[in-house]
This record gives structure tokens, sequence and C-alpha cells, in this order.
């Protein structure tokens, strides 16, 4: 028969020393994370005052003044950088209608970062006996102050609440301003009839209507020197119907009254 060997067991101390060593080590571990988190928080502390924003930079201006923003932000003194609300300096900033994007950043130990994206002036709007800049959704951006010559397109009779009809004026200018042809005119009018709109160049009057502007008046650009060659005093041009262009002459008894052109 095999003999049968005799497991050792090991002495109940032995076990108790190995237990007790298990828990010290997790022990010290704990410990030392504790520590490691008491000394991020104190040296967070202790570097606070390092952290607070001194400086503002601005860039992206171009009708705004640098100073203005920075003063329109209103941060507190002593106000730290790490708890800086983006949201916050956003909602200050955008209450300025010429501010239309902005984004942010810190840059440590004490600068915030801004990038101003502006608002861009498409037109001038008359409210009365007063001039505004306004953006291409109809905003009003600020009142023109004194006398001016208008050196944007200018919208009469037409109120910022009337959205469709300020929409398809801005839609008008927009298609004019990419026309050469009108870019060197003087006065530039866009108004609003019955009808619908009206544009009035140089003191020349055209009957718009709504919609299809850009081959509108690519037709009348094609006409236009035809009719000063003929040296035709012009009353109105009418532009409503497809396809044609109706020049109106200014003299009643006039051959050219009525005449049509496609």
């Amino acid at each position: 028969m095999r003999s049968r060997k005799k497991i050792k067991k090991q002495p109940a101390a032995y076990r108790r020393g190995e237990k007790t060593a298990i828990f010290l080590k997790r022990g010290c571990q704990v410990l030392m994370a504790v520590g490691l988190a008491a000394g991020a928080v104190l040296g967070a502390k202790m570097l606070a005052p390092e952290f607070t924003v001194k400086k503002v930079v601005v860039s992206g201006t171009y009708h705004l003044d640098r100073n203005d923003i920075i003063r329109s932000l209103e941060i507190p003194r002593g106000q730290s950088l790490t708890d800086l609300e983006f949201e916050t300096v956003r909602g200050m900033l955008v209450k300025n209608p010429w501010i239309r994007k902005v984004s942010m950043r810190r840059q440590y130990p004490d600068t915030l970062v801004l990038k101003v994206e502006e608002a861009t002036p498409k037109a001038l709007l008359r409210r009365r006996n007063e001039l505004y800049l306004i953006d291409g959704e109809g905003r009003a951006l600020e009142r023109i102050q004194g006398e001016t010559i208008p050196f944007l397109p200018v919208i009469t009779n037409i109120s910022e609440s009337n959205g469709k009809d300020m929409t398809e004026a801005l839609r008008l200018v927009e298609v004019l301003s990419r026309k050469t042809d009108f870019t060197e005119r003087e006065s530039i009018q866009v108004g609003l009839e019955t009808f619908g709109l009206t544009v009035t160049i140089d003191g020349e009057l055209i009957k718009v209507g709504y919609g299809n502007y850009e081959e509108k008046f690519d037709r009348w650009m094609a006409l236009e020197p035809e009719i000063k060659k003929r040296g035709v005093p012009v009353k109105y041009v009418d532009l409503r119907f497809k396809d044609s262009v109706i020049v109106k002459p200014d003299r009643e008894n006039s051959e050219e009254e009525g005449e049509t052109r496609s």
C-alpha cells in the first residue's frame, strides 16, 4: 500500500499575519488616495488666485469696438477662469445686435479668448425720418446718426413686423447687390405698393412685384442700354409680367408708349 503523505498545515498565527499584511496594504492605498485628493484640493485652492480672469482677448471685430465688448461682459473682480460659465458670457454678448455668434476658450493661467462673428449690414431701413442699418434677417443693428448719403439700398414703407414683405425686400436687395450695373448707382430705394415691390434707381421707377428677381433684372439690363441710346424719357418700367419688359415713356404722346419687349 502506498503511504499517504501528511499535508502540513500552516500555523494559525501565520495566516493571521498574512491577513493583517493585506489589510495594512489596502489601508495604505486608501490613505494615499485620500491624501492625493486632499492635496489636489489644497493645491487648487492655493493656485486659484493665479487662475482669475485678468485679461480678455477679442478677435473678429470690424464694426464693434473691442473695449466696448470687454466692458459689456461685466465679469466680477476675482472671477475664476476655471469656474467661468461660457453660457453666461454668451448671454451678455448676444444682447448686442451686431454679434451673431461668439466662440470662447480659456487660455491659462488668466486669459479669456473670444472670437466674434459680426452681423453683416445688408440695407438701410427708413423709419419715418430715421435710417437704421439692418442685417440680412431684417434686424436693426444701429441708427444712423445725423445726415448721411445712403451707402446701401434703402427699404421704405415696410415694417419689420411685416415679415413676408421684409424677407422679399431683402431678397431683392441681395440680387441687386450682385449686379455690377447697379452697384455704382447713386440711389436705390426698395418700396412696397399694393401690387408688390418697387425699386427706384437714380429716380427711375421699376415695378417688380414678387419673385424671380434675378430673371427680371437680367431682362431689364439687356434692354436698358437701347432705351438710353434712343433717349426715351422713362416714366416707369414694369417687370411683373413673364418674359416681358414694359417701358412707359414719360411723354404721354410718345410713339414708344406701352412698348413691350421680350
